[in-house]
């Protein structure tokens, strides 16, 4: 754990902004995002008959979203589609993140109220949700608009967008998230975050980008949560 303690952080916020792929699950465990940003290339180049700069240096399926938004909406749409489908399969074989369930029982014991935040598309965390059971513990669902892709973070439109259906204003919400645009999105908010380095050298990304506290194990905001019911 590094920064200001999560207990502080809790202690000066009332909601929970949560980032879906890493703090609640694997989205892609058993259907990795780089085979599927292969495979939205070979759809954009099949529709073209080639492909862009910008769309083959993108790495991951959201960045190919990205990317292939200049090129025209037909185009856009069919790869929005094609994503939007390979997220709600993946979740299929998506696999838990040790200490979600904990975190977010203890948010629901403090009656501290809980919002998804993803960049993914809303029927793929609904679905996961679902089957693992977790939908009565969110409130809100804040996920990918189909029709604005640069809604997506770090850009603060989806945070925002939550704690306004949470019935916060920005700054009483801590983001909790595992990548360097959430903890963007979040000082673009004006709310609190939470680093989760799940992996090596993300402590040191998250810090960089300004994360209030970090933290390598969600049993730790579970504890933190509870410390202060």
């Amino acid at each position: 754990m590094t920064g200001e303690s999560p207990a502080s952080v809790f202690r000066r916020t009332q909601a929970v902004l949560l980032d879906f792929d890493g703090p609640v699950c694997s989205v892609f465990a058993g259907y990795p995002a780089t085979q599927i940003a292969q495979e939205l290339k070979a759809l954009i180049q099949d529709a073209l008959g080639h492909l862009p700069r910008p769309i083959a240096e993108a790495n991951g399926p959201h960045e190919v979203l990205t990317a292939t938004a200049s090129f025209g909406d037909d185009l856009w749409r069919r790869v929005e589609q094609a994503l939007q489908a390979a997220e709600i399969k993946a979740v299929e074989s998506a696999t838990a993140t040790p200490g979600a369930d904990a975190f977010l029982s203890a948010c629901g014991a403090s009656d501290r109220h809980v919002a998804i935040v993803s960049n993914n598309c809303e029927a793929s965390v609904r679905t996961y949700l679902d089957h693992a059971d977790l939908a009565s513990r969110i409130q809100h669902i804040q996920a990918r608009d189909p029709l604005h892709v640069d809604r997506m973070k770090p850009s603060p439109f989806l945070l925002e967008q939550a704690a306004r259906a949470l019935a916060v204003s920005p700054p009483q919400a801590v983001l909790i998230g595992d990548q360097v645009s959430d903890i963007k999105a979040a000082l673009a908010a004006r709310c609190g975050s939470i680093g989760y380095a799940n992996k090596p050298g993300k402590s040191d990304d998250l810090a960089a980008a300004g994360a209030d506290s970090i933290v390598e194990d969600m049993n730790l905001l579970a504890i933190a949560v509870s410390d202060l019911a």
